[in-house]
């Protein structure tokens, strides 16, 4: 352990000076105060403080040891996938790009969510609806049974327990009440939320309020899992990152490697055989200043060279392997849902690449004869912030909640900003066969009602925050899954674990 003035000494010579109580932070630290001291010196500073210790530290703690590239081997691999022809079409009228016109005025709104209320009303007579106009409610008698389609405006707890909403339509508004004796539904009503549009069986109250009996969520109809027609894999990951100190760039590397058949695995060459598509879920770099201090956190603090880096990276992936790419929080996007594709500029070289294809958040297409909802999902932290019995550990059921309301807006005027397109792009128009996302770093699959719905973990190692708020991620794992069966399996290129097939849930 150095002594105080040999650390003085060391800085006086270096023509600087050093506060004493970085000193001390030095000594209680066991850091190597020269090597750190010459770093710092290097940018013309004159006088080291406490301050400028205490961030060299922190950065010093989140450095990855470097990670030796692994050399991909071609090996004497014909995959059965290259002989197939691609099947695919995205779906231009769902994505927004090149499509946006909203110039957020009033008028945007009012079209915005009459969209919204017009298109959920559509999935609400679908299932038997029959919707009375609350503007004609004066017409129903006391005591007499109502079926309504309604947008909740307000929601409140009344002195006596009840729970209370102001619900609209497109021609007048009434109060609804759950009674708080309704055990059943004063469960439920936690799971209404501010602009959902639901259906309600209700009983006449006075002149312009009702009492609940039963919500109906537009939902999806009941069925199994369609499946492909064809044997073939989609591999899907999310949230590289790449520019970030802490992208796993070796594990990347393992997992290109592996889709060019470099494994002995038997049982995992059958499935690179059949891997047709591959799907990258948003976060595809780290970005500039998307939050505080993230400076600091990157090995790259260029936009464009991040880009760079990214297609560097990904443009190894196999040319007969068709890649959907979408955006997220973190791309060079607008920041507000629905989120643009990453526009040409930044990966001219994948745009020129048959194979390669961006799409919106959300985004939609059809593979192999399935429709595929792309979405990054940043709306679920809204969600988790609004609903109690929900869990960040159990992402699938957060996205269950959302396909179940048909839409990926939650709420308008919470943390996560939304641009009011007259199309409204948020709302779940069609019946997707597979959701697929990321966001969270944590890997979550479930099976709903014949969607089979995937949240992809990450390829960044755990960040300063996450370990703040106790979040463990699952990084360095690829997810794949038979379009046939709807069979989920996965990879761990960050262990190195074999495959393993998931259970349906």
């Amino acid at each position: 352990m150095p002594e105080k003035k040999e650390i003085i000494d060391f800085v006086s010579e270096k023509n600087a000076v050093i506060e004493y109580s970085a000193v001390n932070l030095i000594i209680e630290q066991e850091i190597n105060y020269k090597t750190i001291i010459e770093e710092i010196l290097k940018k013309d500073v004159f006088v080291i403080t406490k301050k400028i210790i205490e961030e060299k530290i922190v950065l010093e703690s989140t450095k990855l040891p470097q990670e030796k590239k692994e050399e991909i081997k071609v090996k004497n691999f014909s995959p059965k996938a290259e002989e197939i022809e691609s099947n695919y079409r995205i779906l231009e009228e769902l994505n927004v790009t090149n499509q946006s016109c909203s110039e957020g005025k009033i008028k945007d709104f009012v079209e915005f969510f009459r969209d919204k209320f017009f298109s959920i009303e559509k999935m609400l007579k679908e299932r038997g609806m029959q919707n009375k106009p609350l503007s004609k409610l004066k017409t129903v008698s006391k005591n007499n049974e109502v079926e309504l389609i309604v947008m909740v405006a307000e929601k409140w707890k009344t002195k006596n327990g009840h729970i209370a909403f102001k619900l609209e339509d497109l021609e007048g508004d009434c109060i609804g009440i759950i009674l708080k004796d309704d055990i059943k539904l004063m469960k439920e009503s936690e799971r209404i939320l501010l602009d959902n549009v639901i259906g309600l069986k209700a009983v006449k109250g006075n002149e312009s309020m009702v009492i609940i009996k039963e919500v109906i969520f537009p939902e999806l109809p009941v069925r199994g899992f369609k499946g492909s027609e064809r044997d073939v894999f989609i591999a899907c990951i999310s949230d590289l990152h790449v520019g970030s100190k802490l992208f796993l760039e070796d594990s990347f590397q393992k997992f290109v490697s592996w889709l060019k058949g470099n494994t002995e695995n038997e049982k995992e060459k059958e499935i690179i055989n059949k891997i047709k598509y591959l799907c990258i879920l948003g976060d595809n770099v780290d970005g500039i200043g998307v939050y505080p201090s993230q400076f600091k956190e990157l090995s790259i603090k260029d936009i464009r060279k991040q880009y760079e880096k990214f297609v560097e990276l990904v443009k190894q992936i196999p040319d007969y392997i068709e890649v959907f790419i979408i955006p997220g929080q973190h791309d060079a996007v607008r920041y507000a849902d629905p989120q643009p594709a990453i526009p040409k500029e930044f990966v001219k070289e994948l745009y020129d690449k048959k194979n390669f294809h961006f799409l919106s958040s959300p985004g939609w297409a059809e593979i192999e004869g399935l429709k595929v909802l792309f979405y990054h999902g940043p709306a679920l932290h809204d969600l988790y912030s609004s609903v109690s019995f929900l869990s960040y550990s159990n992402q699938a059921k957060a996205i269950e909640e959302l396909i179940k309301k048909r839409d990926l807006m939650p709420v308008y005027g919470l943390k996560r900003p939304y641009i009011p397109e007259k199309n409204n792009y948020m709302v779940i128009k069609e019946i997707p066969d597979i959701y697929l996302g990321g966001d969270l770093h944590n890997n979550s699959f479930a099976m709903y009602r014949g969607t089979r719905i995937i949240s992809c973990g990450t390829f960044q190692a755990r960040t300063d925050f996450q370990v703040q708020q106790g979040h463990i991620p699952t990084p360095g794992i690829a997810i794949m899954v038979e379009l046939k069966t709807g069979k989920i399996f996965e990879k761990d290129f960050y262990k190195e674990e074999k495959i393993t097939e998931k259970e349906s849930e």
